[in-house]
């Protein structure tokens, strides 16, 4: 498996390659894929590799384990099972230091079920529920930036299927996309044991949000939603593009508002803020337009994530003298799933 050099960033003094690579099978015969991430550092005077060279690395047998990492002919073991692990030469030389991540696509969720029920036979006990989340669905999504080619559907029905193949009474519950009375229904009749709804309780008077944020979701446009990758977390993010979380600088509040690290224990937002004073010294205020502080912007209300459907919301209210918004009640939206037909949608009174 090769991997290719496509950006170099500054973490902690010492120059870093990050990497990225193609989906690949894992080679144990299971069927999974993995797609990895490798971030490899150089200590001071070993050289750096170039934007656009190759390097191999060999994965090993399981689902989110790499075993080895080979980069400019220095291959560290790989050992544990984190999503985020560290290699570490074991004589203690300057060698690199080595960061893999992995996941399974999502497009193999039934055989991520698979695994699961058989990694956890032995409890004599299945899973109370199951719920499949489709690549329409808000904020952090399990796939990559290739979410559309994915269907929820498609995977749903995938597992219904297998379920009752094995005769497994395993309710699942599909999420993500799920906008109209109808939607749910037609899940339902597929054999759906419930369905997992949020976009339309979010301009709801229940809902949290503060109410400029339920209007900026009813007035967004379609082309207004996009799926990114400013998460420090490493997953695509869904959001309206007007967030203020997107490009903010501020200073990390990881001690105030609590932490977001990955497996290493490290905060990539934390790592490009301090990019971004490095390359600015002059500036009072930077922007990191890469990553955010969702620490600080989840908190403030700042990131508005949403569903692929926000821009419909408008279509299931009315609009006030001063060009507002009517907020519906939760009574109202669980009503209107419950009795609407025919993709149709209730207005309020």
């Amino acid at each position: 498996m090769n991997i290719v050099i496509v950006e170099r960033s500054d973490a902690g003094g010492a120059p870093a390659e990050r990497f990225r690579t193609d989906v690949q099978p894992l080679p144990d015969g299971s069927g999974l894929e993995m797609r990895v991430t490798v971030a490899a550092i150089a200590e001071p005077g070993q050289g750096r590799l170039e934007i656009g060279e190759e390097v191999g690395i060999d994965a090993g047998v399981g689902c989110q384990i790499l075993t080895e990492v080979e980069v400019a002919g220095v291959a560290p073991e790989v050992t544990g099972t984190k999503q985020l692990q560290r290699a570490l030469a074991a004589d203690g030389d300057a060698r690199p230091v080595i960061f893999v991540s992995g996941y399974i696509r999502p497009d193999v969720s039934l055989r991520a079920l698979q695994l699961f029920l058989r990694k956890n036979s032995r409890l004599n006990r299945l899973p109370d529920y199951v719920i499949v989340e489709g690549p329409l669905a808000g904020g952090h999504l399990g796939f990559g930036m290739d979410w559309a080619k994915y269907d929820l559907r498609t995977i749903t029905n995938e597992i219904l299927d297998y379920l009752r193949a094995e005769q497994l009474a395993i309710p699942i519950i599909p999420a993500g996309g799920i906008f109209t009375g109808s939607d749910a229904v037609s899940y339902l009749e597929a054999g759906a044991a419930a369905v997992q709804v949020a976009t339309r309780f979010t301009v709801t008077r229940e809902c949290g949000l503060p109410e400029n944020v339920k209007q900026e979701y009813f007035k967004a446009a379609e082309d207004e939603i996009e799926v990114n990758m400013i998460s420090p977390t490493g997953y695509p993010m869904r959001m309206l593009k007007g967030s203020p979380a997107i490009g903010a600088g501020n200073r990390p509040n990881c001690e105030a508002y609590g932490y977001l690290l990955d497996g290493s224990g490290n905060c990539a937002y934390i790592a490009a803020y301090n990019r971004e004073v490095l390359a600015h010294p002059e500036a009072k205020n930077v922007a990191v337009p890469d990553k955010t502080c969702l620490c600080t912007h989840m908190r403030n209300f700042d990131c508005w994530t949403c569903g692929h459907y926000t821009f419909r919301l408008k279509d299931t209210s009315t609009r006030l003298a001063d060009g507002s918004y009517r907020l519906l009640t939760a009574e109202h939206v669980f009503q209107d799933y419950r009795y609407s037909t025919d993709g149709n949608i209730s207005l309020p009174a």
